[in-house]
Formats: C-alpha cells, sequence, structure tokens
C-alpha cells in the first residue's frame, strides 16, 4: 500500500526505475487525473483503474487524500507546494513525469478536485504536449460542485438561483481578485478564499453585496469530519472565528443557501454553535 512520502515502499508495480535504458522517445503516455473533493468512492471509474492497475507511476500534490492515495499500487511521489515551494515542488514533478515518460512508463499526474477548475490543468496540459507527450484528460468531481451539495445547498433551485459562478479568492501571484457584481438569482462559490476572509467580505460589500446575504462555509467537503457553518455576509467572519475554522473549505454566497433549509431562522441572530451542522 502506498503512503504519502516522497519516499514510496516498495511494490510489485515499482521495478520500474529511472536507471532503465531510455525508449525511442513518445513511447511514454500520461493521464492528467482529477481525484475529485476527497472521498475515494467519488472517484471516476477512470480514475481509479488509472492509479490502481494502469500507471507505473503517480504524481500527486499533498492536498489529494491519504484514503486516495492509499489506493495506488505503483511508485508514488508526493510534491512539497507549501508556501514558498510552490515553483520548485512543480518543478521536481516536471522533471519526474518527464524522465519516466522518456523511460517509456505510464505517469498518472494526479490533482485534486477537478484540474482545470483552478487547478492549473491547462498549463500541465500544455507543458507535456510540448514535449511531444499529449496528456489524456479524466475529469474529476470539482469541489465548487460537490461541496456546496454535499452539505446540502443546491447551486440552482427553481425561484431561488438560476446560475451560479466559480471564483477564485485569491488572483495570480497572491493578488486581489476582482470581485463579480451582485445577481440576484446567482450562487457564487469561491476558491481559495478563506485566508482573506475578512478583505473578501469587505470586497463583497463594496461591491453592491446585501448584509442578510446567506452564505455557508463548508469545511473538507466529503471527508468524514466535513463541517458547513452557516451565516449571513454580515455575521460569516465572525461566525467562522468563533467555530474555529478548519481548512481546506470553501466559501458559498446567495440565497440559494436556505433553499434547502426549513423555516430557516434569521441567520444573523444565530450563535457559532447553531450554524455549525
Amino acid at each position: 500500500m502506498a503512503t504519502p512520502y516522497d519516499s514510496p515502499p516498495t511494490s510489485p508495480r515499482s521495478t520500474h526505475e529511472f536507471s532503465l535504458p531510455y525508449p525511442h522517445p513518445g513511447q511514454g503516455q500520461i493521464k492528467l487525473i482529477g481525484a475529485g473533493p476527497g472521498d475515494p468512492d467519488l472517484l471516476t471509474m477512470a480514475a481509479y483503474k488509472a492509479i490502481t492497475g494502469w500507471a507505473d507511476i503517480v504524481l500527486a500534490d499533498k492536498l489529494v487524500s491519504k484514503e486516495i492515495l492509499s489506493l495506488v499500487t505503483c511508485q508514488l511521489f508526493i510534491a512539497n507546494k507549501d508556501k514558498g515551494c510552490q515553483a520548485s515542488g512543480q518543478a521536481e514533478l516536471f522533471q519526474r513525469a518527464t524522465t519516466a515518460l522518456n523511460l517509456g512508463q505510464k505517469v498518472v499526474r494526479l490533482k485534486q478536485g477537478d484540474p482545470f477548475i483552478f487547478g492549473r490543468g491547462g498549463e500541465e496540459y500544455l507543458h507535456f504536449k510540448s514535449l511531444g507527450y499529449e496528456p489524456t484528460i479524466v475529469p474529476g468531481l470539482s469541489s465548487s460542485i460537490a461541496g456546496p451539495l454535499l452539505a446540502n445547498i443546491p447551486l440552482t433551485h427553481r425561484g431561488t438561483a438560476s446560475q451560479f459562478l466559480v471564483c477564485t479568492g485569491t488572483g495570480l501571484l497572491d493578488t486581489i481578485p476582482d470581485m463579480p457584481t451582485y445577481v440576484h438569482h446567482r450562487t457564487t462559490v469561491f476558491l481559495m478564499a478563506m485566508h482573506r476572509l475578512a478583505a473578501l467580505v469587505d470586497d463583497l460589500f463594496r461591491t453592491g453585496y446585501p448584509l442578510n446575504l446567506p452564505v455557508a462555509v463548508v469545511e473538507r467537503a466529503s471527508a468524514k469530519d466535513q463541517r458547513c457553518i452557516r451565516a449571513t455576509l454580515e455575521t460569516v467572519v465572525r461566525v467562522v472565528e468563533e467555530a474555529k475554522y478548519r481548512p481546506p473549505g470553501i466559501l458559498i454566497v446567495g440565497w440559494a443557501c436556505e433553499a434547502l433549509v426549513e423555516n430557516p431562522k434569521r441567520l444573523s441572530e444565530l450563535s457559532a454553535s447553531e450554524m455549525s451542522l
């Protein structure tokens, strides 16, 4: 069973070492795969088959859950992408993948959620294609869609929300992205936003979002300790602090947050314990 360490354990499928003679370039294959929000039951069959039987090496990000990584039956490498190490971690991933491809190996690049929803999937696709290896794309279930519904929040709901928008709370090189305008019948999901929640809320206020707009924070979507914290835009910073937020999490903003709640109370009057479901 593989473990999430840089030096994976020996397994029957890990005999393809980088010291093998190179075949003709182009014989390797690579799949760019989304691992979903974290629960192995939410993997696609294509992803499951790739990491349990097809791949010679799996290159993953640390955000991929331990439960999913434990399914890997071949060589496994986990990139170090902690703050300050993103560039070097990505470079090492590219180097290991390229070496394996040049050896003629079958490579899985495994990324959390869906690789193309703020996962830099396009960048990696273009990188490998420039080397002569066109990745096979295997979509994953994005937490931006699965996370809200796992907390009983539909992104669209007849008479409440007729559209939804997925945004990043952090722009390129930690810049502050422009906020979307307020639309009454829209649900907005923010990824990578919780570390600057207070500033983001201020940005939304200035953009015209109402104080009483329902919001929710879904922590650790699909994990056994998943939690949903409900509030309004006016109270969410205080409520999240009182609830002792546990990353990672997504922020959902819009009237659809109340769509499946029977007889919703005034969220602005609830305590943090009442808002945590």
